[in-house]
């Protein structure tokens, strides 16, 4: 993209224009007077065009009698001066404000028009050019911002259709299990209730009530992800040792009955400018994943990079196959070797989420176990 560098006002190009019309008129017109004796011969200067009060037209000479009453009376060198003066200057202006419009102008308006046509049918695969540094250069620079803006949020939109699309889908695919469940079940009831012992009714009712449940969990992290899209970023300074605090007292309440282990690598600021309420949320989602897999350890690094506030969450466990490299950060995605029907796969994917809103990224990857990387921008 080009930028606009020592802004040079278009006013101060009209007025070098202006005063170069200026001085073409004033030389012409000198030069128009001084020469228009010796355009003409002796012969020619001695007449004069005469208009009369009753409006006749007629040229006569210099020696003969002028009537007392006449509305003009100038000789053939005078008129040539009242007319040849007056159109150089008006060609000098029209000139000169056609050479203004084509060197200063009309570039950059086709270029305004045709960026305007551009964005209004939606083709925003273009560049904007800068034609000139100044008032004109800065509205093409602005064009410019409005089509990256534009282009990047449409991206962005299309990006959440595909995840709402894919979001959907596998919230469908997960749904019907507990639908046939409660399908099946239901058949069952209503076919051989009479003939069904007690104690197989209440089992019956307890695997559809574990099923409905299972439902209403779904239902409602379809609606916490709604509210994950609304969720709106408010940064503030925060100090450094007070959010590893408050990070030592979650990490040692949630993993209970293994080792837990932070590392604090800031030392050359004091605050961070987040949203802490982001950070933690996504601090605990990565922490209860890694307590669900870590044998023994578990080991936290909060660093910073350049403007990046970089948390690491690193487990001992046996770690990430290749498909869940690929995979764990999808909705709904389960490992192949898990057991927990409670947990539904959405922790990194709402851990993405989050980060992306902030700025910064997820990243999953194996370092003697699972490792995550959360990134928020300050």
């Amino acid at each position: 993209m080009d930028t606009v560098k020592k802004k040079k006002s278009l006013k101060w190009d009209f007025v070098k224009y202006f005063s170069i019309c200026i001085i073409l008129i004033l030389a012409g017109s000198l030069l128009l007077g001084s020469s228009a004796e010796k355009i003409f011969s002796s012969d020619a200067s001695r007449y004069a065009l005469f208009i009369g009060d009753d409006g006749t037209v007629s040229i006569i000479t210099k020696s003969e009698r002028i009537p007392k009453n006449y509305i003009l009376f100038l000789d053939i060198v005078n008129l040539f001066r009242c007319i040849a003066i007056p159109l150089w200057s008006l060609l000098c202006v029209v000139v000169c404000g056609i050479i203004f419009y084509h060197r200063k102008i009309e570039k950059p308006i086709s270029i305004l028009l045709e960026a305007s046509e551009n964005i209004s049918n939606n083709r925003l695969d273009f560049s904007v050019e800068v034609p000139e540094k100044n008032e004109f250069g800065e509205l093409c620079l602005s064009f410019e911002k409005m089509r990256v803006a534009l282009k990047e949020n449409n991206i962005e939109m299309w990006r959440q259709v595909e995840e709402r699309k894919r979001l959907n889908a596998a919230f469908s695919h997960d749904l019907r299990t507990p639908l046939t469940v409660l399908k099946g079940q239901s058949e069952i009831l209503s076919k051989y209730v009479p003939k069904m012992s007690e104690e197989k009714i209440i089992e019956t009712a307890e695997t559809m009530k574990r099923h409905i449940i299972r439902l209403e969990t779904y239902v409602n992290t379809m609606n916490d992800l709604q509210r994950l899209e609304d969720v709106e970023v408010k940064k503030e300074l925060v100090d450094v040792k007070e959010l590893e605090h408050q990070m030592r007292i979650t990490g040692a309440a949630v993993c209970k009955g293994k080792e837990f282990v932070l590392y604090q690598n800031i030392f050359d600021v004091d605050s961070v400018k987040i949203d802490t309420s982001i950070a933690m949320q996504v601090y605990e989602n990565l922490l209860s994943n890694a307590v669900r897999y870590a044998k023994r350890k578990i080991e936290i690094a909060i660093d910073k990079k350049d403007s990046l506030l970089l948390l690491n969450v690193v487990d001992d466990g046996a770690g990430f196959t290749a498909k869940d490299l690929s995979n764990a950060m999808k909705p709904f995605y389960k490992a192949e070797n898990e057991i927990n029907n409670e947990h539904f796969g959405m922790g990194l994917n709402i851990c993405k989420m989050l980060c992306e809103k902030h700025g910064g990224y997820l990243q999953i990857s194996n370092e003697n176990g699972a490792k995550a990387v959360a990134a928020f921008k300050e």
